[in-house]
C-alpha cells in the first residue's frame, strides 16, 4: 500500500539510483549511465505509448528521471573526498571543535585555519611522551580555543581490499578529511568559550571517573553515543550477543530516548506529545556534541514523529523517505555508510513490519508493551540482517532473545542515567543515579558474559552474495504484498508484454520453417506466469533447480589460479585459490595488544570471497607479523592441516608456542614439518615446491627470518616465488643448492629490507613483476636500496601500502596483476 504513494516511489527510486551509482565499479558506471540514457530516449522519443499506454502518465518519466539523477549523484559522490596526503612536522593553526582528555590520550577535532589544508577538519590524537606524560597545555584546551602546534597529518587512501573497512569513506561521511597526531607541545593563541553541552559531558565524565569499573565506559556509550572508552573485551562480549549497537554511537541511543520521551509525554495531546518528543531528541543530539551517527538517527526519528501528524503508516513512511533523501542530498556519501543503512532499514522495518508481527497469534495474548517491544525488535532485525551479515560476517544466534531482554534493562539505565546527567552540576545529588545505573550495567554484563560463552552463541558466516539479498528482501515484499496478489500482478504484466515478445521472437526465427515459428509464437502467447494448481509444485522445484544451476555451473566457475597478497599492513598474508576452488593460506598477518589482522582483515576477506575452508595454512616463521593472526583464522575456518618449517628445536621457543593454537605441537597429526625438496600438490596441475629451509641456520643476523619457509608455485608453465622474510644467509644457502630460481613473479623478501638484497640470486632470474607486502613501520621498509635496484632493472613493482590487496591471476592467457588501487597490468 505504501508504494502506491507517488512521493514514496520517487524518493525510493532516487535512493536506489544513488545506491547503484555508488556501488557499481567505476569501469561499469559509464555503461550503466549510457543504458539509462538510452532507456530515457526509448521512453520519451521512440514509441512512448509502449510505456504510457493510451493515457499519458507523467509518473513514469518522473521515476526515470529520479533513477538517473540518483545514479549520477551517487556515482560522483566520491569526488568530494580529498586525495591521499601525508605531511610530517607541519605547522598547524586550528580551531578546537571538540576535546576529550584522558590519562593516557587526548583526542579532539580540529578545523585547520591556515596552510595547505585550510578549511579541512581532522581528528587529532595526542599521545604521552617518553616519560609517559602528556606534555604542556594539551589537557587544558577546550572547544572554541585557537591553538598552534606541529604535527603529522594523513589523509587516508581509497579502499584497497574488497570487503574491508573504508576509512576514507568513514571520515568523509562524518565531515573529516583525515587524522593527525601532535609532535611536541602546543600554544594557545586565543581562548574560546565552550558550549554548555560539552561542559555537561565533561562534568559527567569527571564524576564517572571516581568509579573504578569497566561499566563506566559502557554508561558513557549509552548516554552520549561514545564507545571509545568501552574495553575491547567488553565490546567483543557485546558483539557475540548481538547487542553492540546499543552501546555504540547508533540509532539505538536515539530510539531509547524517543521511546522514553514518548511514554513520559503520554499525558499530553497528540500534537504536543509529538513536538515534546522532538524537542527531547534535539536536546539529546546536542548533548552528544553533534555526533554524526546520533544526528543522522535523530533526523530519521524526527521524520517518523512528523509522519504521525498525518494519517496512517503512509504518512510516516513518506517522512522517513524524505529524511533519507535529504541526508543523501546533503552528503551523497551517506548512501554507502553502514550506520545510515542500518538506521534507515531498522526504522523502515519497525514502521512496516512490526504491526504485522505484533498481530500474529504468538504475540497476540501478550501485554501491549511487551508485544510491541518484541515486534519492534524482531522487525528491526529482519530488516537489517543481510546488512549485518555482509558487513561483519557474524550472526548472533542468541541476539534476538538478548535484544528483547536488553531493551528493558537499557531503558532503565538510560532513564536513571539521564536524571544523573541533569543533576551533575548539583554535587552529590547525581551520584546515587550513576551508582544505580552502574549496578544495572554490572548485572547486565554478568548475564551477557555467561551468554557469550555459550556454544555457538554467534557464528561466522560466508558472504551469501546478491542472490541472498534478492531472496530475503524479495520474500519480505511478497509477504507484504501477498503471494497471490504478487503472482497475479506479474502475470498481468506478462500478458501486457508477451505480444511484443512474441513479435520479437518471430523476427529472430523468421528464417526457420513457418510451422516452427508459429508454434513458438503460440507457446509465448499462451504462456502464463501463474500455473495451474496441479503444476505449482513442479514449478517450485524447477525454479529451485534453475537457481542452483545459475549459482553452481561450469560457466560460472573461474578457470584461473589466483594468488592474493592481502594488505595486512606490516606483515604477510598470501592466499592461493585454485581453479577448483581449493584454498591455501600462507601466514595470517600481524597481531598486537590492540590489533589482530587475522580477525580484522584476513578472516573477513576469506568470508567475503566465499572461502569457508582451507586445505592448508602454511606458517613461514614465528615472527608476530606473520604468525600473529593464525589463531583467529584457525578458530573459525576449518583447516585440513598446518605446515611449518622443519627447524628442529626452534619450534619449542616462546614465539612459536604463543603463535600456534594450543594443542598444535610437533606431535600433532595436523602439523606437518616442511623442508627443501618437499612438494605440495594442489589441483588442476598446480603444485608448490619447498625451496627452504635447506637446513637449520644459526648465528645469522636473524635466525627466525633465515629459517623461513620459502615456496615456489607452479601452474601452466608459470611460477611465483614466495620468499617470506629470508635474508642474505638463507638466500645464499638456497642459491648454492643449484635449484632453479627462475620465476615470473617474485615476492621481495622481508618487506623490502636491505638485509635481503642478495644480488646473485636476484640477478639469476628475470621476473615480469615483483611484489612487496609492507605497511607503516619504523624499520624503513622498503629501503631505498631495494627500490632503486628494481627500478634500475625496469621491472614493475607492486606494494600493498600503495596498491592495496594485490591479486595475481595465472591462466592460459598469461598473467594478470589486479591491484586494489590504480592500474591493472597484463603480462604474457
Amino acid at each position: 500500500m505504501s508504494m502506491r504513494d507517488p512521493w514514496i516511489r520517487r524518493a525510493a527510486v532516487l535512493l536506489v539510483g544513488g545506491y547503484f551509482g555508488a556501488y557499481i565499479p567505476v569501469q561499469g558506471r559509464v555503461w550503466i549511465f549510457g543504458l539509462l540514457v538510452l532507456l530515457g530516449v526509448r521512453l520519451l522519443l521512440w514509441r512512448p505509448r509502449d510505456f504510457f499506454g493510451r493515457v499519458f502518465r507523467p509518473e513514469i518519466p518522473l521515476l526515470a528521471a529520479s533513477l538517473l539523477l540518483g545514479f549520477v549523484y551517487g556515482a560522483l559522490a566520491e569526488r568530494a573526498l580529498p586525495e591521499p596526503l601525508v605531511l610530517d612536522r607541519v605547522e598547524i593553526v586550528g580551531l578546537v571543535k571538540d576535546w576529550n582528555a584522558a590519562e593516557d590520550k587526548v583526542v579532539g577535532i580540529i578545523l585547520v585555519e591556515e596552510g595547505e589544508v585550510k578549511g579541512q577538519t581532522y581528528r587529532l590524537s595526542v599521545y604521552p611522551d617518553q616519560s609517559g606524560q602528556i606534555s604542556g597545555e594539551w589537557k587544558r584546551f577546550q572547544p572554541g580555543d585557537e591553538i598552534s602546534f606541529r604535527g603529522h597529518l594523513e589523509r587516508p587512501k581509497s579502499l584497497g581490499t574488497s570487503g574491508g573497512f573504508d576509512q576514507r569513506l568513514y571520515y568523509g561521511v562524518r565531515g573529516l578529511s583525515g587524522t593527525m597526531y601532535a609532535q611536541g607541545d602546543a600554544v594557545l593563541l586565543s581562548a574560546g568559550k565552550s558550549s554548555l553541552t560539552w561542559k555537561i559531558r565533561q562534568q559527567v565524565r569527571n564524576q564517572l571517573s571516581t568509579w573504578d569499573s569497566e561499566e563506566t565506559g559502557v554508561l558513557e556509550g549509552i548516554l552520549f553515543g561514545d564507545s571509545s572508552r568501552i574495553p575491547d573485551v567488553v565490546q567483543e562480549r557485546y558483539k557475540v550477543t548481538g547487542v553492540l549497537h546499543v552501546f555504540a554511537a547508533s540509532g539505538s541511543n536515539v530510539a531509547f530516548v524517543l521511546g522514553l520521551s514518548w511514554m513520559l509525554f503520554s499525558f499530553l495531546p497528540r500534537q504536543l506529545r509529538i513536538f515534546g518528543t522532538i524537542l527531547a531528541l534535539l536536546l539529546y543530539a546536542a548533548l552528544c556534541g553533534g555526533n554524526a551517527p546520533i544526528v543522522r538517527a535523530t533526523i530519521l526519528g524526527i521524520a517518523l514523529l512528523l509522519g504521525r501528524l498525518g494519517r496512517g503508516r503512509v504518512a510516516t513512511l513518506r517522512w522517513l523517505f524524505f529524511a533519507a533523501v535529504g541526508l543523501f542530498i546533503h552528503n551523497p556519501l551517506i548512501i554507502q555508510d553502514l550506520g545510515f543503512q542500518l538506521s534507515f532499514s531498522a526504522a523502515w522495518g519497525i514502521v512496516v513490519l512490526s504491526p504485522r508481527i505484533a498481530g500474529t497469534r504468538l504475540l497476540g495474548n501478550m501485554p501491549v508493551l511487551l508485544r510491541y517491544a518484541i515486534a519492534g525488535t524482531v522487525a528491526a532485525q529482519i530488516a537489517t540482517l543481510p546488512l549485518l551479515i555482509a558487513a561483519f560476517h557474524r550472526l548472533s544466534l542468541i541476539g534476538f532473545f538478548v535484544n528483547v531482554f536488553i531493551l528493558f534493562i537499557l531503558g532503565s539505565v538510560l532513564e536513571v542515567g539521564l536524571i544523573g546527567v541533569m543533576l551533575s552540576f548539583f554535587g552529590e545529588l547525581s551520584a546515587p543515579m550513576f551508582q544505580a545505573s552502574l549496578w544495572l550495567l554490572k548485572g547486565t554484563n554478568t548475564i551477557l558474559k555467561i551468554l557469550a560463552e555459550l556454544p555457538y552463541a554467534d557464528v561466522w558466516v560466508l558472504n551469501p552474495g546478491s542472490l541472498f539479498w534478492l531472496i530475503w528482501y524479495g520474500g519480505i515484499g511478497v509477504v507484504l504484498w501477498g503471494r497471490e496478489r504478487t503472482l497475479f500482478t506479474l502475470n498481468v504484466r506478462w500478458v501486457y508484454h508477451r505480444r511484443g515478445l512474441s513479435t520479437l521472437a518471430a523476427k529472430l526465427i523468421g528464417r526457420c520453417p513457418g510451422k516452427y515459428a508459429q508454434a513458438v509464437q503460440r507457446r509465448l502467447v499462451n504462456l502464463s506466469l501463474i500455473p495451474a494448481a496441479g503444476k505449482r509444485l513442479p514449478l517450485r522445484w524447477g525454479g529451485l533447480v534453475l537457481i542452483l544451476l545459475l549459482l553452481w555451473s561450469p560457466w560460472n566457475s573461474h578457470h584461473d589460479l589466483e594468488v592474493v597478497m592481502i594488505d595486512v599492513g606490516q606483515g604477510d598474508a598470501i592466499l592461493i585459490r585454485t581453479p577448483e576452488d581449493h584454498a591455501v593460506l600462507i601466514d595470517a598477518g600481524p597481531r598486537s595488544e590492540t590489533f589482530d589482522a587475522g580477525e580484522r582483515i584476513v578472516l573477513p576477506y576469506l568470508l567475503h570471497t566465499g572461502i569457508g575452508q582451507l586445505d592448508a595454512l602454511l606458517i613461514t616463521h614465528e615472527h608476530d607479523d606473520h604468525i600473529g593472526g593464525v589463531r583467529s583464522v584457525l578458530a573459525v575456518i576449518p583447516t585440513d592441516w598446518v605446515g611449518v618449517p622443519a627447524v628442529g628445536d626452534r619450534l619449542d621457543n616462546e614465539e612459536w608456542r604463543e603463535g600456534l593454537p594450543a594443542g598444535l605441537t610437533r606431535e600433532s597429526e595436523k602439523l606437518r614439518l616442511l623442508q627443501a625438496g618437499d612438494r605440495i600438490d594442489l589441483d588442476s596441475g598446480a603444485w608448490l615446491d619447498v625451496l627452504g629451509p635447506h637446513r637449520v641456520l644459526e648465528g645469522t643476523n636473524s635466525d627466525a627470518n633465515n629459517n623461513s619457509l620459502v615456496l615456489k608455485l607452479h601452474y601452466l608453465g608459470q611460477s611465483v616465488t614466495l620468499t617470506a622474510d629470508i635474508e642474505e644467509e638463507e638466500m645464499q644457502d638456497i642459491f648454492e643448492t643449484g635449484v632453479d630460481l627462475g620465476t615470473d613473479i617474485f615476492k621481495v623478501p622481508h618487506h623490502g629490507s636491505r638485509f635481503s638484497l642478495y644480488t646473485p640470486w636476484l640477478e639469476s632470474m628475470e621476473p615480469q613483476a615483483v611484489m612487496i607486502s609492507v605497511g607503516k613501520n619504523s624499520f624503513g621498509h622498503p629501503t631505498r636500496e631495494v627500490l632503486q635496484y628494481w627500478e634500475e632493472r625496469h621491472i614493475p613493482l607492486f606494494r600493498t601500502d600503495d596498491h592495496g590487496t594485490i591479486r595475481l591471476l595465472l591462466g592460459e592467457r598469461g598473467l594478470e596483476i589486479i591491484p586494489g588501487r590504480e592500474r591493472i597490468l597484463k603480462l604474457k
